[in-house]
């Protein structure tokens, strides 16, 4: 038998082929002697959300009921073989099982759209014109399957308690195996009633049921008629509204009757285990958009099958109302919420989707960009239109570049996760493939919030001042910026293993400090002594977070006492000196900076040692946690005195007390997991990222709300190293040093 070849699409922006899958009655009779796979590719053209109603309903009229697969390629070999139109093609074996469970599961011949087999893989220039039609399919399809992998005995009994719990029947759901004259009998049966009824699952006569139709015509998804969230309160409202939904449901006493003898801890843990842990279904990138389109969904594998949402609601009233936790909710959550909010026409850009699925997966990279396209809110153009004929590292720059000209900022090439990076990817452009959990607590704000920092200042050296779009395209391994060059990187700490408590952290900054130099020459004991206060306390939340009840039995009537702010000596005139060194531009401006560089904090004068000292202990206590108390509040004053005077009782009923100690907690961690301390040439203090190193440059770019880190190379160009909190440059006093003339304009062009 010869290889099957593909024809050609006669548009592959609009049509499909689907697989018309002969039925087998020995596989739907369970027998082990099956048949070959066998079918037919047939052309149809798509009911596409961007035609009219009209033109939709002509083709919804003529396109079969068929079943959309979601599943996980796995091993690429194609080791297994199904014949199409008499010619052989090879497929890998979880499409094969995947294609075998669909057959055994109908009722005769059924059509079926899978990637591998409808899509012609050699073909470069189809596959990117039906990466755009990829949405449209799974909404269009009657069902979409998702299919987990070979059965178990653990995930049969876990889709059987779902099953059982919500009610969520089917023939296969029986506990009895059935003879083969019954199960003959059933497919006879059902066979005769469809066929009466008209509606032709197996894809004769008039295409789908008026159900379906009305769902795929339903204006809702359109793209003319969706809308983009931008504002971060509407996200969270639809994130909130998807987990209220479910966690209000409740199950059918009789339903609950059949499954209250069973462990629902040790069942919750079976559940996160065989269907979510260990599926790398809920790893897979494409996911997102095969579940987030789809009207209808069903959990075929494992032998049964389930309902999406009768899935969702188990795990959820497990979870919150049974009090038997499943720790990997949140991947069910996450794609719930996308789901629901492209179906009700409600999309969040694509910057925010990629944060989303920060820990899925693709087998090709560039599919972390063209696996979101179809439910973005973004508008598309010529940056993201999908083309396989283009490598990973320009894929990755047109979509950073569409982020940039979006925003007007360079604040989306900050708060990536770097180690791991491509080596061939230029140093600016994020890496969408890594997990962006392992990255630093970004600095600025990636939900689409206005930065809590203004470092670029607020005039027009607060934007970046992009060149057009096909400049950008022609050149899209070097991005042109312009700022202000503050201080070289003299010192730094060592880095440190994520999993290090923040306490570990602190106390390797604190020895950086401690022998920078000069940096505390001229200064009395009680400097060091305060340092020394900064790391008992940061010491003592670190042991509090990290093994509370035994923190709580020996420390029951500890108190922090004589707080760092209690004991610095009084001086209204240096303390005010140092706030208008963390104030809007327009108070900086009253405030004339020293002529040559801007050492006035540093230089250890006799008339400005105090205020030396001050910058210091302040510097230091808020580069501990980036400035922030959290990511949406800077640090204050307020802040700093209860957080150095703050008692640590073992016990306490103070919901506003243990509210701070967490938001403290998760602070400090946030401020120093990932990143290292470090003191300028010219004194200046800051935390910086982890791949930093001495001699690197500290700047302030145009358009960036946050200062950086960069590398001269030889040739005079700049590698990006990543964003960095420097005490003192977060509010656009770079700006005021600029305008007093104390700091240059340079060209910096990344690479």
């Amino acid at each position: 038998m010869s290889d099957y070849i593909y024809q050609p699409l006669k548009n592959a922006t609009e049509d499909i082929r689907l697989l018309k899958l002969t039925f087998d009655i020995r596989q739907a009779l369970g027998r082990a002697n099956v048949n070959p796979l066998v079918g037919q590719l047939k052309n149809y053209s798509l009911p596409l959300t961007t035609l009219s109603k009209r033109q939709r309903m002509l083709r919804v009229a003529l396109l079969p009921s068929f079943n959309a697969l979601s599943y996980v390629w796995g091993n690429p070999a194609r080791t297994h073989e199904i014949t199409i139109d008499n010619k052989r093609l090879g497929i890998t074996g979880n499409l094969h099982k995947a294609l075998r469970d669909i057959q055994r599961d109908a009722i005769g011949d059924v059509y079926v759209w899978a990637d591998a087999i409808c899509i012609c893989q050699d073909d470069l220039t189809e596959r990117s014109a039906q990466i755009l039609l990829m949405r449209e399919v799974y909404h269009a399809a009657s069902d979409v399957r998702i299919w987990l992998g070979s059965p178990t005995e653990e995930g049969r009994r876990c889709l059987k308690f779902i099953a059982d719990l919500t009610g969520n029947y089917g023939p296969e759901e029986s506990d009895m195996v059935p003879s083969e004259e019954s199960k003959f009998e059933e497919i006879f049966v059902e066979g005769l009633l469809i066929s009466t009824a008209g509606i032709v699952r197996t894809g004769y006569g008039f295409g789908q049921s008026l159900v379906e139709i009305t769902d795929v015509l339903d204006s809702d998804v359109r793209d003319d008629k969706a809308e983009m969230l931008l504002d971060p309160d509407a996200i969270l409202s639809l994130h909130h509204d998807t987990i209220q939904t479910l966690v209000e449901w409740k199950p059918h006493s009789r339903h609950f009757k059949t499954v209250q003898d069973e462990d629902f801890v040790f069942i919750a843990n079976l559940i996160d285990h065989e269907l979510i842990q260990s599926c790398t279904w809920f790893e897979r990138m494409w996911v997102v958009q095969e579940l987030g389109a789809s009207n209808n969904a069903s959990i075929l594998g494992y032998g049964k099958s389930v309902n999406w949402e009768s899935f969702l609601r188990a795990v959820y009233f497990l979870n919150y109302s049974l009090a038997a936790p499943v720790n990997n909710i949140r991947k069910l959550t996450g794609l719930e919420k996308i789901r629901q909010g492209w179906n009700n026409g409600k999309r969040q850009p694509l910057r925010d989707l990629i944060r989303e699925c920060r820990y899925r997966n693709a087998t090709d990279p560039r599919d972390n960009i063209f696996s979101l396209l179809g439910m973005m809110g973004d508008t598309m153009n010529t940056f993201l239109m999908p083309d396989y004929t283009k490598s990973v590292s320009e894929v990755y720059a047109n979509a950073t570049f569409h982020f940039i000209e979006q925003s007007g900022s360079l604040d989306p090439l900050c708060g990536w996760q770097s180690l791991g990076r491509r080596e061939q990817l230029p140093s600016w452009i994020p890496d969408y493939s890594l997990n962006q959990d392992l990255a630093a607590s970004p600095l600025v704000p990636i939900d689409g919030r206005e930065s809590i920092f203004t470092a670029s200042g607020h005039d027009h050296r607060s934007k970046y001042m992009a060149l057009d779009q096909q400049e950008l395209k022609h050149f899209w391994t070097h991005l042109p910026t312009s700022g202000l060059c503050i201080d070289t990187i003299a010192m730094l700490s060592d880095p440190l293993p994520e999993d290090v408590p923040f306490g570990s952290i602190e106390h390797m900054w604190h020895s950086t400090i401690s022998s920078s130099g000069g940096l505390l020459d001229g200064f009395t004991k009680d400097v060091q002594s305060y340092l020394e206060d900064i790391s008992s306390v940061v010491s003592m939340y670190s042991k509090y977070w990290g093994s509370l009840d035994q923190f709580s039995k020996h420390l029951q009537s500890v108190s922090i006492k004589s707080p760092l702010t209690a004991r610095l000596p009084k001086s209204s005139k240096s303390t005010d000196r140092l706030s208008k060194h963390s104030q809007s531009t327009d108070q900086l401006a009253r405030f004339s900076p020293p002529t040559g560089k801007p050492s006035l904090y540093f230089e250890p004068k006799k008339s400005d040692s105090f205020l030396h000292a001050i910058y210091i202990l302040d510097a230091y206590l808020q580069s501990l946690l980036c400035g922030r108390i959290s990511t949406t509040e800077r640090l204050t004053k307020d802040d700093i005195q209860k957080f150095m005077s703050l008692n640590l009782p073992a016990d306490t009923a103070d919901p506003e007390r243990e509210s701070f100690l967490a938001k403290v907690c998760n602070a400090l961690g946030a401020g120093m997991t990932r990143r290292c301390m470090a003191v300028t040439k010219e004194g200046y203090i800051g935390a910086i990222p982890q791949e930093a190193q001495q001699g690197d440059l500290i700047c302030v770019l145009f358009g960036c709300s946050v200062p950086v880190v960069l590398r001269k190379r030889i040739g005079g160009e700049y590698l990006f190293i990543g964003e960095c909190y420097l005490h003192g440059f977060m509010d656009s006093e770079a700006i005021v040093f600029q305008v007093k003339g104390e700091f240059q304009v340079q060209k910096f062009v990344l690479c």
